[in-house]
């Protein structure tokens, strides 16, 4: 499969949260693009996605805590030239469980369940079931290492990915860098106690079912596929409710209709096994996406 760079929107929020002294609780977002054209069209599309992510920590004792959650995402777009803008959203929730093991080793293991799809009529078949493992070795206490891997029941077949990240703030806590490859790179500079500027790349598959095919009047899926480069200023509030601007450009986005019944065997880092498929729509062109996103973060030392 082109493109299989990184995992479910779940995934990348909950790793993110876990990597250093702090966990964003509440993160709402909206982003849109300009027109994209169809190729070798004159007809376009806009992108709108807006969402939610909620994550609720129960701490057990000193060196355990049970993780839950909710999200929300909603992505409107045309998915065919003559056909009209719809809609196709992924609904999940995280059951986990994040042990500290010794004063360098800890872990957080993830169970996640979603419905994917454009909820028109929800059967079985728009169900997804992911897992993560995620083992973090701390150096220091701003710099640390982790590993881990995650799978899911995409639409398309099972997909199996390796993580390999970093975490590290600076002595004087101005500058900090967060990675979770292949799917997140994130660094950002503090200009003042209440501003912030940074840089960041998202790569990311996601699969949706799909009711109907608009063509075939068959049941489908479509597969997301983006990788974006942003620039962003964040501005601090309050100590824990922030809100960020982003602007950025998408490389290789695509938004490819399949066939239910046209799958892979097997799909992990720029590899798929078995993959023959026949994309039933055309692409569409990259370019600038902006975004807002209001945060409510807790940090572990309050």
């Amino acid at each position: 499969m082109k493109k299989l760079l990184a995992i479910a929107f779940v995934a990348s929020s909950l790793v993110n949260g876990m990597a250093q002294s702090y966990v964003d609780i509440a993160r709402i977002f909206y982003s849109g693009t300009n027109q994209n054209y169809f190729e070798n069209s004159d007809s376009s599309t806009r992108i709108n996605e807006m969402g939610f992510d909620l994550t609720l920590p129960l701490v057990l004792n000193t060196k355990a805590a049970f993780l839950t959650g909710l999200i929300y995402e909603e992505t409107e777009t045309k998915l065919f030239e003559s056909e009209p803008r719809q809609s196709f959203s992924a609904i999940g929730f995280r059951i986990g469980f994040s042990k500290t093991y010794s004063e360098w080793w800890s872990a957080t293991y993830i169970l996640i369940p979603k419905i994917a799809s454009d909820l028109k009529s929800v059967t079985w078949k728009d169900f997804q079931t992911g897992a993560i493992g995620l083992w973090k070795y701390t150096k220091r206490e701003n710099f640390n290492y982790r590993f881990g891997v995650y799978v899911n029941t995409e639409q398309f077949g099972p997909i199996i990915v390796p993580l390999f990240g970093l975490y590290h703030q600076s002595t004087d806590q101005k500058f900090e860098a967060n990675l979770t490859l292949p799917f997140l790179a994130d660094v950002n500079w503090k200009l003042h106690d209440r501003v912030h500027v940074g840089a960041n790349f998202n790569g990311l598959v996601r699969s949706y079912q799909l009711s109907e095919i608009p063509e075939s009047k068959e049941e489908g899926y479509v597969v997301k596929s983006l990788n974006e480069l942003f620039s962003y200023l964040r501005f601090n509030l309050s100590p824990s409710l922030m809100i960020q601007a982003k602007l950025g450009y998408t490389l290789g986005r695509s938004y490819r209709v399949f066939n239910e019944s046209d799958k892979i065997t097997v799909g992990s880092i720029l590899i798929s096994v078995g993959d023959d498929r026949q994309q039933l729509n055309t692409d569409f062109s990259d370019g600038l996406v902006y975004q807002a996103t209001l945060v409510y973060r807790f940090h572990k030392s309050n």
